[in-house]
């Protein structure tokens, strides 16, 4: 469903607390459940806060047409503040707390320092090259790290929240100049928090291509989806290509594979991707799911060094049985794999030398001027 337009002006003050007056800077559109999204500045009687910017996710006055959605996307508002208690890491972008006014709900969230990892990639992919395999390892042992915080995290009582983010992709990740890494938006997680209000239609959270098969096939996901899909972005960073991407189709052949069972469950899956509202395209991305074998990993990942080759391949198995089983299990890994011999300074110099190279390059083309070195990207959009 799309977000409630606010239709505000630049400059507009959306609410006050006891310290700052919030400023409406920038609308980003639908977060998700029909929430906007707004960049915002905090403003003090002195002039603006040292770190001004925040993010707020918003849903306005219900209205006669509209008083269950808003009402629903009001619990979902409220959940999320209360699941973000319980996840306190640095890997993880802050929740400051939800405002309730007469006009509109909002959760002011910590607005990332850096950039996603898709507007990372897509610098380097001007230069018609990749990350290299141990930024690859750094960035899954950075998230794989927020990922076992979040999956082992336990109420007051010691009860797991069973949380699983469900939208690992590179439009959730993000990464600073100074090579800080920081997953976003647990608000689209699945989690045993009570009163959790439940989704209605069972369809992928994050981009679709970055959906695991029994999330895709099933619907129901577990922390090893989170795994799978980690596995999904470090083997895009490294290598430009999407496991679940097959532009030409699935080949009959082998569609012909699957068996009687099989084929009920690829067709029901199809059935509830149109009821989603998805379109024809994701039809092969769920026969791929179903379809692709060992082969078409080792395919992927072959020009790979065996360092990274070698998680990734058990990361991607089709089986959520085959994959690492802990988020804490594969950081343990990736940090063994990337050793000392690669870390956040490390990473830093590579995403500055990538948008160096990438402005210079465009410049021979004539296409933009130069911009100076960790600048080559506009402020983030953080959709």
């Amino acid at each position: 469903m799309p977000a409630i337009d606010f239709k505000l002006p630049r400059g507009a003050i959306l609410f006050t607390d006891d310290e700052f007056a919030y400023e409406f800077r920038e609308d980003l559109g639908e977060a998700h459940h029909g929430l906007s999204l707004f960049v915002a500045r905090r403003r003090t009687l002195e002039g603006n806060h040292p770190r001004g910017k925040v993010l707020l996710k918003a849903v306005g006055r219900a209205t006669a047409e509209e008083g269950a959605r808003v009402k629903r996307a009001r619990a979902k508002l409220e959940e999320q503040v209360r699941l973000a208690t319980y996840l306190q890491h640095p890997g993880i972008l802050s929740v400051h707390g939800l405002r309730k006014t007469e006009g509109a709900w909002y959760v002011i969230t910590e607005h990332p320092s850096g950039h996603t990892l898709n507007e990372h990639l897509t610098v380097v992919s001007e230069c018609r090259r990749w990350f290299s395999p141990l930024f690859a390892l750094y960035v899954g042992a950075q998230v794989a790290s927020a990922l076992e915080h979040a999956h082992t995290a336990t109420d007051e009582k010691g009860n797991p929240l069973g949380i699983v983010h469900r939208a690992i992709d590179l439009d959730h990740v993000f990464m600073d100049w100074d090579g800080t890494v920081q997953v976003a938006d647990f608000g689209l997680a699945l989690s045993n928090l009570p009163g959790r209000v439940a989704s209605t239609v069972v369809r992928p959270q994050a981009d679709t291509y970055f959906s695991s098969p029994e999330m895709l096939l099933s619907g129901r996901v577990d922390a090893r989806s989170d795994l799978y899909t980690l596995g999904l972005v470090m083997l895009e960073l490294a290598t430009g290509k999407n496991l679940l991407d097959v532009p030409d189709g699935v080949p009959d052949a082998f569609k012909a594979r699957l068996s009687r069972r099989q084929l009920q469950r690829v067709n029901r899956a199809l059935r509830r991707a149109r009821l989603a509202g998805w379109g024809p395209a994701m039809d092969a991305v769920i026969l791929r799911a179903a379809t692709y074998t060992p082969e078409d990993v080792d395919a992927v990942t072959a020009n790979l060094p065996e360092l990274l080759r070698v998680p990734l391949c058990k990361l991607l198995q089709r089986e959520p049985a085959a994959r690492y089983q802990l988020a804490g299990e594969l950081a343990s890994d990736l940090r063994r794999w990337h050793g000392e011999a690669y870390g956040k300074s490390d990473a830093a110099v590579e995403v500055k030398r990538a948008a160096k190279d990438a402005s210079e390059a465009l410049v021979e083309l004539d296409l933009r001027g130069p911009r100076s070195d960790g600048r080559a990207m506009d402020d983030t959009t953080t959709r």
